[in-house]
């Protein structure tokens, strides 16, 4: 009872512990919901009406796009390979793509459009569709080139079994490129259903849009009638700069007219770059072609090519499968080199400037094979390599003992389809040995003939039925080392460029004594989030960095800390910030805006002067008589065109309006454009041989009208309605 007592008697100071200890845990919780809503913020790319693109669905994405362009380069005969630029264009080409089709789907939404699956039934059966041109190189019909449902549907169909049949007979290679073909399918129906869906949206937006007879006609006329004219001009620019002056308030009126075109959706900074790319040295040079000479003695020596090759650590893997001229393609300097060589000749050691390379090559054998092989196969399914073999002479004696070649098939559960094999579809460098092997003594097999193709692991029965086009063939050993540049050469510039930031800590001083350092400062004005420019350029962890320090940190006026980045460390980035734009529109100071308004206003300035100086002409013969005045004649004129003037080269639609108000034989009154005052005079007038179609000249009109408004549309919902966030620098 006591104690019971001595607790009431403690109770205000219990309840606030006890409050106390409940505000803690709640405040935990909070905290810790925030720092997850962070957590989650911080991995999102970007977002569009609210909808956010993860990293992980962006780079699924962009790898889904990238194994399409890699299939169609390897379909063209090229190594497959994408460059950084590639890639670049690759990752800007998804991002477009999210937020024209997130605008889209906001507005189907409000309108109740949707894509049916009977819809994409059809679009497969049709199989025009945009998306659908790639599945048609792979699923064509032979005699219209178009996707084929069919070849699709028997793909779909067999494709588990089709993989257990190419993982049994040992075919890594061909289980990767079915697992590719199924991947891109994947990704290709989805880009149909948005593709329709797009086009429905289109359509509906289009059919809000007619004509009438009168502007079919107007705009008939606008194209088919054509003028032919003398021209008499003053340029703008026959008037010193000097002589015009331009001030403050003058400059803010113009900015209040022109200010929708300085209207930013996100925020910018305007930038100087240093940007300096470390390159070998004469000394990292020098040491790298001795090395590389090591490698060529080792060659002409008779050594284990394969070996040479491989401790060369070469950028061209070794594989002893005869190429083809079109595989070297990505290696001009090495294709260049093959017909002047002799069978087991060396190249000498030589620097490549075009991939900066030190190369050496050994030309082992050169052999005429078909490009194009038309064969079927059976794999022998055994249980061990012994047994597969004596399998596949079984399956090969039945043949030449006059079995059916699809009955065969049949019988051991595998497809009878023979398939077209070109050199393109195979040819590369660092093909494993067994595969080397296969294709070599595939290419070997006569026309009309079966053979047995054994390895370690397996034993495949091949049938060959045509072979076409025999081309010449080159085994190589290839030795190309990238001249990179040395630690030393590296540290050097380091320090060189530390020392110099050591002496210049301010924007001013930065930009003042560069050049004489040696250093160029690059501009960068109107840098945005979306132009992910600074590590397409440069690549790297760092540049991702500083790209992140340039929106979150960064003030006007403020240097960069130096950063190392590149893909092979090889820049050494500094990033001046002069201005940040963070408004909805740029300022009327703002260098750039300041620039085109001075421009804007010394032309209007000028064109005052102009007229002032061109008051009492009357003619042609008038205004040559100026100084600084031009003469030209313009030929096939039409309303719809936008002719200029040498001496002027400015885009004049005003001329050609004048010309169709003008009659033939008569001048016009001085004319005021937008870079110089003109008379024209009329000489000519003629139609052209089109005749008028009402019907199709309404639809035309209806046409043009409702694709600028779609444009306007859309940029209008893009800029100002969908509230798009772009993070992709943070990544």
């Amino acid at each position: 009872m006591a104690a019971l007592q001595k607790i009431r008697s403690k109770g205000a100071l219990l309840v606030g512990i006890l409050g106390l200890a409940l505000f803690a845990f709640i405040a935990e919780e909070f905290f810790r919901s925030i720092e997850t809503t962070s957590a989650m913020e911080r991995s999102q790319v970007g977002e569009v009406y609210g909808n956010k693109l993860s990293i992980q669905d962006f780079q699924q994405e962009v790898e889904a796009q990238s194994e399409i362009v890699k299939l169609q380069m390897q379909m063209q005969g090229q190594s497959g390979n994408l460059s950084d630029e590639q890639n670049e264009q690759i990752r800007e080409q998804v991002w477009q793509q999210f937020v024209q089709k997130e605008i889209i789907r906001h507005e189907c939404e409000k309108l109740g459009l949707y894509v049916t699956d009977g819809e994409v039934q059809e679009a497969l059966r049709q199989g025009t569709a945009q998306s659908l041109q790639l599945m048609g190189t792979i699923f064509g019909n032979p005699k219209t080139g178009q996707f084929d449902l069919t070849q699709l549907q028997t793909f779909l169909k067999d494709y588990n079994k089709t993989i257990a049949q190419a993982q049994q007979a040992q075919m890594g290679e061909q289980v990767e490129q079915i697992q590719l073909i199924k991947r891109i399918w994947d990704n290709t129906e989805k880009q149909l259903r948005d593709e329709l869906l797009a086009n429905k949206f289109n359509m509906l937006f289009a059919m809000g849009f007619i004509s009438n007879p009168v502007a079919a006609k107007t705009n008939f006329d606008e194209r088919s009638v054509l003028y032919t004219a003398e021209v008499a001009a003053l340029p703008y620019s026959s008037i010193a700069d000097k002589d015009v002056q331009v001030s403050d308030d003058e400059l803010k009126k113009a900015y209040e007219e022109y200010k929708e075109q300085f209207y930013q959706p996100l925020p910018t900074r305007d930038l100087k770059i240093i940007d300096v790319n470390v390159v070998a040295s004469a000394a990292d040079r020098a040491e790298l072609t001795k090395t590389v000479e090591g490698f060529e003695a080792q060659l002409r020596n008779g050594d284990d090519v394969a070996e040479v090759v491989r401790t060369s650590n070469s950028n061209i893997l070794y594989t002893s499968l005869p190429l083809s001229k079109q595989a070297f393609r990505s290696v001009p300097d090495i294709s260049a080199n093959l017909d002047s060589m002799a069978v087991g000749s060396v190249k000498a050691t030589y620097y490549n400037a075009q991939d900066n390379t030190i190369n050496t090559l050994k030309l082992i054998d050169k052999t005429e094979a078909p490009d194009s092989i038309l064969y079927r196969q059976i794999a022998a399914t055994a249980a061990t390599p012994n047994a597969r073999k004596a399998q596949a002479d079984s399956i090969l004696n039945a043949l030449k003992g006059g079995a059916s070649f699809a009955d065969l098939a049949k019988r051991y559960g595998q497809r009878s389809d023979s398939v077209w094999l070109t050199s393109a579809q195979y040819e590369g460098f660092g093909m494993n040995e067994e595969n080397a092997l296969y294709l070599r003594s595939l290419s070997q097999v006569a026309a009309g003939s079966s053979s047995v193709i054994a390895s370690e692991q397996g034993a495949v029965v091949v049938q060959v039925l045509d072979r076409k086009k025999m081309v010449t063939k080159y085994q190589v050993a290839v030795v190309k080392r990238t001249l990179d540049f040395s630690k030393k050469t590296y540290e050097d510039e380091l320090s060189r460029i530390n020392r110099f930031l050591a002496q210049n800590q301010t924007v001013d001083a930065v930009e003042k004594n560069a050049a004489k350092a040696g250093y160029m400062i690059y501009d960068l004005p109107g840098y945005t989030p979306m132009q992910n420019v600074i590590p397409m350029r440069i690549g790297g962890a760092q540049a991702k960095e500083c790209a992140r320090w340039i929106f979150e940190e960064a003030k006007e006026n403020q240097i960069s800390k130096l950063y190392e980045c590149g893909r092979a460390n090889d820049h050494l980035l500094v990033v001046l910030v002069k201005a940040t734009n963070d408004k909805k529109y740029l300022s009327w100071d703002n260098p750039r805006v300041k620039e085109f308004l001075t421009i804007v206003v010394k032309q209007q300035k000028k064109a005052e002067k102009a007229l002032a100086l061109a008051k009492n002409v009357k003619s042609i013969a008038d205004m040559q008589k100026l100084k600084g005045a031009v003469n030209a004649t313009l030929t096939d004129i039409s309303f719809a065109s936008y002719p200029s003037v040498a001496g002027v080269n400015v885009s004049e639609p005003v001329l050609a309006a004048t010309l169709a108000k003008t009659a033939v034989g008569k001048s016009s009154a001085v004319v005021k454009g937008a870079g110089a005052l003109y008379v024209v005079k009329t000489t000519a007038k003629k139609n052209t041989p089109e005749k008028f179609d009402q019907a199709a000249e309404m639809q035309q009109v209806a046409s043009i009208i409702g694709q600028r408004s779609y444009q306007s549309v859309f940029e209008y919902l893009m800029n100002h309605e969908s509230g798009i966030k772009d993070h992709r620098y943070q990544f």
